[in-house]
């Protein structure tokens, strides 16, 4: 007999026997001893992840509340600057088209001839837009237009709407003159009546840049300025959203109306009548500005208002030929 049958025949204790070994022996629901289990994550031992560190992200930052008061501070320091410069401007302009007039002489007639004392307000208006749109592109970090809530979509989307709800209220504030006094002889009625250039020139300066700049002072940067107040207060839990809708906003609305009609009433020689309807107007205006988001619509709506009066005075002195009429 060979020595592996002889291997096979020996008899095996049951320690040696493989059926006998503890590893051969299936018993169900046996805890596999951890010194011959598989590593960790092994087929019924998956790998556990490392307990992770919860970073809480903090929330975004609130937008910038912009414009604010003290963007209005600066605004207004502007005109100093824009002053003197759209002088100059003019000034030189003037001098470029008559170099044999002394500048002495010039600088009288800028403030006796209504067309030079028109193009030197024009030029005041360029100047201060220019400065404007420079320093607070810089300061607030984006563009100017969006700053200021300029949205040229929504009056361009909606521009015949807003032409014909400045025509419209031309129209009513021009009827509603004739139930309230109303002065003889204002200031702007006396600039139109001294030249018929001088007339085009102030129409032409009425429907283009007085709107843009009056829109962007009032409308671009007074009046979100106040809203802005009660929306930082509503950020400090102070007030509520009922609080800023219902009395924030109408106050607002009231004191820019204000002093936009204040602003005009030496034009009207402070009568109360014209000085109530402009600011009716303004009133509009801000709501306007409010409900489109838009500070181009209200220019649209306040041009278009403005040639609107200029129209009624073009139908009356038969395109400005019979000035003499607007004194009677």
């Amino acid at each position: 007999m060979s020595e592996i049958e002889a291997d096979f025949d020996r008899p095996r204790s049951p320690e040696t026997s493989p059926a006998a070994s503890p590893a051969a022996i299936p018993v169900a629901n046996a805890e596999v001893p951890a010194s011959l289990s598989e590593p960790a994550g092994y087929l019924w031992r998956p790998i556990e992840p490392p307990p992770r560190t919860l970073e809480l992200v903090p929330p975004p930052p609130p937008p910038k509340l912009i414009p604010n008061i003290g963007h209005v501070l600066v605004f207004i320091l502007l005109i100093i600057p824009a002053m003197i410069g759209g002088y100059l401007v003019s000034l030189l302009s003037i001098y470029a088209t008559h170099p044999h007039v002394r500048i002495p002489v010039l600088m009288q007639e800028i403030g006796r001839n209504v067309i030079y004392v028109i193009s030197m307000q024009a030029a005041i208006y360029l100047v201060l837009v220019a400065l404007a749109a420079l320093v607070f592109t810089l300061w607030w970090d984006r563009p100017f237009t969006r700053g200021i809530h300029w949205n040229y979509a929504v009056a361009s989307r909606w521009f015949l709407l807003l032409a014909g709800l400045g025509i419209v209220t031309g129209l009513v504030t021009t009827l509603a003159g004739n139930f309230l006094p109303m002065p003889k002889a204002p200031p702007i009625l006396d600039d139109i009546t001294k030249s018929r250039a001088g007339a085009f020139v102030l129409m032409a300066f009425g429907i283009t840049l007085a709107p843009l700049t009056e829109e962007l002072a009032f409308r671009g940067f007074l009046l979100p300025s106040l809203v802005n107040i009660f929306r930082w207060l509503q950020r400090k839990s102070i007030i509520g959203e009922t609080a800023v809708r219902s009395f924030g906003i109408p106050l607002s609305i009231l004191i820019t109306s204000l002093l936009f009609a204040y602003m005009h009433s030496a034009q009207v020689s402070n009568a109360w009548g014209p000085v109530l309807l402009i600011g009716l107007v303004s009133v509009l205006l801000c709501i306007i500005r409010l409900k489109t988001d838009s500070v181009a619509a209200g220019i649209v709506v306040h041009a278009c208002y403005n040639l609107t009066l200029f129209s009624g005075l073009l139908y009356q002195t038969d395109w400005f030929r019979h000035l003499d009429k607007l004194k009677t």
